[in-house]
């Protein structure tokens, strides 16, 4: 499979590390940034990549990937995706797909229209943690309570208490610690759950106005979820669910899922069944094994999801 990637930025560069070294049976064609093209050059000599564009709409015209990957500010992927799609282009967008609900439902009905595939990049959901930890939900009988948390006090914190405001934290961007970080807890809790009857958001807000740290309150009636993420604050990052017979634990960031813990009164057990050293690994290795077996309806799965969480999001 043959990915061409869109960006330059951190992402970008850790996901070309992966699929030059870890993923196999996938290949980096080209690479593309509008601005910043020197950056892009570094990256094509450091990873091997044979091809540099400038120039999006010609990438779309002439390259010979199989997916495009966009890895751009968050403002930017609707767009992006949107032009490759029209273009008859296979897509992998790096979370959040969209940053409204209906750009994400109007990319879903596009791709579904033209039988294009089109993956949002959340990893946790790929992980075989992640699919384990959903299987034994029946174990911990009801489920009553969901905490999760992701908080890391970000290397870009301290640049945007200077005044110096990167994109992860420009409002016109669509930054913040929701999009950024809560977006995981939000994947993992309705990944599993489905989507909540109610929704609340409590920011805390910097000076621009973007949310530096934040709790989402999730409401399923007969259960509660706190999904809480900071940018401007660290703490133990972990997912905690509690059943009336027990409790499921994953312990350390909720875009890795490491592993997973089970207690109940008759079985105590912790479990790493993820085959990867890096999480990018499992997700793009997962959207080959859809793409090559022509599985829309496995797809469809995973769009669902992103589609509900972006719905929770319209607070």
């Amino acid at each position: 499979m043959k990915i061409s990637i869109i960006g330059t930025g951190m992402i970008a560069n850790e996901t070309a590390g992966v699929l030059r070294h870890e993923a196999r049976g996938i290949t980096i064609s080209s690479i593309c940034a509008h601005s910043n093209t020197e950056r892009a050059i570094q990256m094509a000599d450091k990873f091997h990549i044979n091809k540099v564009y400038d120039d999006y709409a010609e990438l779309l015209r002439s390259d010979d990937c199989d997916f495009v990957y966009i890895a751009l500010a968050n403002t930017a992927h609707y767009a992006h995706a949107k032009a490759a799609l029209e273009a008859g282009r296979n897509v992998i967008v790096e979370k959040p797909i969209t940053i409204t609900y209906p750009e994400a439902a109007g990319l879903v009905g596009l791709a579904r229209e033209k039988g294009l595939f089109l993956f949002e990049a959340m990893s946790l959901l790929h992980t075989p943690n992640f699919e384990w930890m959903k299987s034994q939900l029946p174990k911990v009988g009801p489920v009553r309570l969901i905490q999760a948390n992701f908080s890391q006090y970000s290397s870009r914190y301290d640049r945007y208490l200077r005044g110096d405001i990167a994109p992860s934290f420009n409002p016109g961007c669509g930054g913040g610690a929701l999009m950024d970080l809560n977006i995981y807890n939000l994947n993992a809790v309705i990944g599993l759950f489905g989507k909540p009857q109610h929704t609340a958001y409590f920011p805390n807000r910097g000076y621009n106005g973007i949310d530096t740290s934040g709790v989402v309150l999730l409401d399923y009636g007969d259960k509660k979820a706190v999904c809480t993420a900071a940018k401007d604050s660290s703490s133990p990052s972990y997912l905690t669910i509690q059943g009336e017979k027990g409790y499921l634990k994953m312990t350390g960031t909720p875009n890795e899922f490491a592993s997973v813990e089970l207690h109940t009164a008759d079985d105590s057990h912790t479990f790493n069944l993820n085959q990867y050293s890096s999480r990018l690994t499992h997700e793009f290795m997962a959207f080959k094994d859809m793409w090559e077996r022509n599985d829309h309806d496995a797809m469809e799965t995973y769009q669902n999801i992103s589609l509900k969480v972006m719905e929770t999001l319209s607070f």
